[in-house]
């Protein structure tokens, strides 16, 4: 069997390695320099800089386990998920989580705790009670049993099973800083596994997210030919032939398409018109991320993350330092400031300078850090016009009935992405393994 997985990010690869390791003859085509995608990282005068997923989950299994085969076990590490949340100006800090010890270590904040009134706490905690007992439903990978939640947005369940200040002042910064998109373009069920995955902590790995697109990487060897782009899957008769590329066309029993919804309906122009109307409902937020390397930590003791409310106005969903992640994120005592914009501001900035950039984001900093940043060490941007797939109303319930139909429509075809399972670090190395795999037996 000859294979081409098109697309070197998290799925790519995870769909190169497991085919290399089952003796496949693979051929992994990326555009850009580099692979790693959405999970690459980067190194500058002694900080790490984590340039799209910032974190992984307590239930990352697929996450772990491919951890454990590259010998990164060791470098999982977990961090205090303790933020600050703008409101009335001023920060109100809470240690989120549901862990009772860094709870009962920061108790005089969440006895001081004054972001929710009474009725925006009552509000949280019946939606809490929500999460609790779907515990089990709210699930990235497997989660059939929460389609029920799929066909309304986070915004309109918070409303209706809380309130309004849940909504603007909990979910909606939490939703927000995590997909860098608005509640009301969140599907619920995602929503609502977002936030019960963060009360479960956060983990990284020592020397940054990206050790693990390296280590996988190295693991794909030869595989992978950067720099080329791929300009068409072609589909014959109901199954593959190859892909064409810049350099010429590559023959295949076997494509594996693991980009976005958006690159595959360019790639793929003879899928099938219901194929092609289910991956033309997939959505993506957009991000203008802003790194800054600062000779002090920005944030007090203990704390990652400032999440900022839509009242607030701000271009930011929040801003965090990753010096706390761990001690190789940062020379000691050195922050690391990474800046996350989204919605309209996103696009806006996307098309400005660096200059410009950077200057509007660290004031926006000034605004509402607990003290203001020292003058930098070095600023640094990376532009995504497709940040986090935002798994809108409907999505999962659509792309169940579209892997069904992606293995039954094209012979050799298969599609490989975040968008396929609950969007995450997660999704995209598990649907990759899985299309590698179902290939295999195929």
């Amino acid at each position: 069997m000859k294979a081409v997985v098109v697309g070197a990010g998290a799925a790519g690869l995870a769909a190169t390695y497991r085919l290399r390791k089952g003796g496949v003859e693979v051929t992994a085509l990326e555009e850009r320099e580099r692979a790693g995608g959405r999970l690459a990282g980067a190194a500058r005068d002694g900080f790490i800089l984590d340039l799209g997923a910032q974190f992984f989950f307590r239930f990352f299994d697929t996450t772990f386990s491919l951890c454990r085969e590259l010998g990164l076990a060791e470098q999982v590490v977990p961090f205090p998920f303790k933020a600050g949340t703008w409101r009335e100006g001023r920060l109100h800090p809470l240690t989120v989580g549901l862990d009772p010890r860094p709870l009962w270590r920061d108790r005089r904040d969440l006895l001081r705790f004054r972001l929710l009134t009474p009725r925006g706490a009552w509000q949280a905690a019946r939606l809490l009670s929500l999460m609790v007992r779907r515990r089990r439903d709210l699930h990235f990978v497997d989660y059939g049993n929460a389609l029920d939640l799929d066909g309304e947005s986070l915004a309109e369940l918070v409303l209706r099973r809380g309130g309004g200040e849940a909504l603007e002042f909990f979910f909606q910064p939490l939703a927000s800083t995590l997909t860098l998109g608005e509640p009301e373009e969140v599907g619920a069920a995602y929503g609502m596994a977002l936030a019960w995955y963060a009360l479960h902590g956060l983990f990284t790995l020592r020397e940054g997210m990206g050790s693990l697109a390296d280590g996988l990487s190295r693991e794909c060897g030869d595989s992978l030919l950067l720099s080329t782009p791929a300009r068409r899957i072609v589909i014959e008769s109901k199954a593959v032939r190859g892909v064409e590329t810049g350099a010429g066309f590559l023959d295949a029993d076997v494509v594996i398409c693991a980009t976005t919804a958006s690159r595959a309906l360019r790639l793929l122009p003879d899928l099938p018109e219901e194929m092609r109307k289910v991956l033309r409902g997939v959505r993506y937020s957009s991000c203008c991320h802003a790194m800054f390397g600062l000779p002090r930590r920005l944030l007090p003791e203990g704390w990652y993350a400032v999440a900022l409310p839509r009242a607030a106005r701000s271009p930011l969903s929040g801003f965090t330092d990753n010096s706390i992640k761990s001690c190789r994120y940062a020379p000691p005592g050195a922050g690391m400031l990474h800046c996350f914009t989204y919605g309209k501001h996103a696009r806006e900035l996307n098309a400005a300078r660096d200059e410009e950039v950077l200057a509007l984001l660290l004031d926006e900093v000034r605004r509402y850090a607990p003290s203001p940043p020292a003058d930098p060490v070095f600023g640094e941007i990376r532009r995504w016009e497709e940040a986090v797939c935002l798994s809108p109303p409907g999505m999962l319930r659509q792309v169940t009935r579209l892997k069904r139909e992606s293995r039954e429509e094209i012979r050799g075809l298969y599609l490989a992405g975040e968008y396929l399972f609950m969007p995450s670090v997660e999704g995209a190395l598990r649907s990759g393994m899985d299309a590698a795999e179902t290939a295999m037996r195929a």
